[in-house]
């Protein structure tokens, strides 16, 4: 997890928040994708780079606001650590999730970076 503040207005407490996505290549994990499947899924950190490039240019416009950026930057690979479909995980928020499918950890990154940045930042709004 990658996070980036800025604070352009000192006399404001409250904070816009950017979440993305990062997962730098998506195999789907045990439940593989196919090849055809896989070729594109370097893509996957799309909303991480979006959000990377959003912060870029707030601070280098000096906006008066205050933005923090949370990134979840992961890769999803099959190795002996990998999660089973079944396998039950524990969120950063302390829910228990059923994993049905080792390719849907997309919103599971997410969730995690969203819980992440309530707890460390007064966030107003969330993006």
């Amino acid at each position: 997890m990658i996070n980036m503040a800025y604070r352009g207005n000192n006399e404001d407490g409250n904070w816009l928040s950017l979440i993305g996505k990062g997962v730098c290549f998506d195999s789907g994990g045990l439940d593989i994708k196919s090849t055809e499947g896989m070729k594109t899924m370097f893509l996957d950190k799309s909303g991480a780079c979006s959000c990377l490039v959003a912060f870029e240019q707030i601070v280098k416009e000096r906006l008066k606001i205050n933005v923090t950026v949370t990134l979840g930057m992961v890769e999803n690979f099959i190795s002996g650590r990998s999660y089973r479909p079944s396998d039950i995980i524990q969120s950063k928020k302390g829910i228990t999730v059923e994993i049905a499918d080792t390719d849907a950890e997309g919103r599971l990154v997410l969730a995690d970076c969203m819980t992440w940045t309530q707890q460390h930042f007064k966030v107003s709004k969330m993006v």
